[in-house]
């Protein structure tokens, strides 16, 4: 959970709030990907390309792709030094996951197909130097984090709430203040136990103790008790998103080989390597629709392993 405000639930202000913060993910995605390519420098220019269509239905396609990709990572990052390889993963990891907030607030947007050639950009480079993980943990399951597989499934959560709200210039109940939600009342800056400001509630602000500063009312959640969680299609706070979830190998995942590659995290997943077949819009609530997006697990473990 982040503390913040509550996006619109609907209406043109909603539609304001996912495209400021849809656009301004996709540029963090973008000059974090520039950042990238400055610390390769020359070598930018001999990285393995993303040159093929990003959907594919055809999984014989997407495999030989995936093939062919990893074996040109595997030739490129054994030129790269270690040092250069420490300075990028924080880019090009912060590359992938602004890419895929992009998406989360721009999914029904026109620009739902840019955040899409973002993930698929940002985890093709990140896959080709430092991997994508299938994990095994102590529940004797698999997990993946793939920026692939999670973001192509487009579900969410939301959260049923009950909680008190308290005005935030005199700190009682709403119902028993005075102030109007939204109007603007002199405030006396101050910071509570914790050194958090009494008119933003940060606690490294410029806002001088004892001054008096004119500030909106608003409603402050207390005592605030989760009801109910459901997973939903289109979550009203966009980023409410999974971030890992359980791979199935079938009958390979019971292999010694794998979950000893997978305990010492070198069993890795392909799909960033190579096309998707789209986004699973979740259209159906069917716990067998919620699958990855890179082909039959069962059929892709000769492509988890690196030498």
């Amino acid at each position: 959970m982040q503390w913040g405000p509550i996006p619109p639930s609907g209406g043109p202000n909603r539609e304001r709030y996912l495209d400021h913060h849809g656009r301004s993910s996709l540029q963090v995605a973008a000059d974090e990907y520039e950042e990238v390519l400055k610390l390769l420098g020359a070598d930018a220019a001999m990285m393995p390309a993303l040159d093929f269509d990003l959907v594919e239905q055809d999984e014989d396609a997407r495999r030989a792709i995936q093939r062919e990709k990893r074996a040109e990572w595997l030739k490129f990052v054994a030129t790269i030094d270690q040092a250069t390889l420490d300075a990028i993963e924080p880019h090009i990891k912060k590359s992938v996951s602004a890419a895929m907030d992009g998406l989360n607030y721009l999914e029904d947007h026109e620009l739902r197909e840019s955040a899409h050639a973002a993930i698929h950009r940002a985890a093709f480079v990140k896959r080709g130097l430092f991997g994508c993980p299938i994990t095994y943990s102590a529940d004797e399951e698999y997990w993946t984090d793939c920026p692939i597989n999670i973001s192509h499934l487009r579900m969410g959560v939301s959260a049923g709430l009950v909680s008190d709200f308290e005005c935030s210039i005199c700190g009682k109940l709403v119902e028993d203040c005075d102030h109007a939600m939204g109007e603007y009342y002199p405030k006396v800056a101050s910071r509570d136990a914790d050194g958090k400001c009494s008119i933003c509630g940060e606690p490294g602000c410029d806002h001088p103790v004892g001054e008096t500063i004119t500030v909106a009312a608003w409603a402050n959640a207390r005592n605030v008790k989760a009801t109910e969680v459901s997973m939903v299609a289109r979550p009203r706070y966009p980023l409410a998103r999974m971030v890992e979830k359980s791979y199935d190998l079938g009958p390979a995942g019971e292999d010694p080989r794998v979950r000893s590659a997978a305990k010492h995290g070198v069993l890795n997943c392909d799909g960033d390597l190579g096309p998707c077949k789209g986004f699973n819009e979740m259209t159906e609530w069917d716990v067998k629709s919620v699958s990855s997006t890179d082909g039959d697990a069962e059929q892709q473990i000769d492509l988890l392993y690196e030498p």
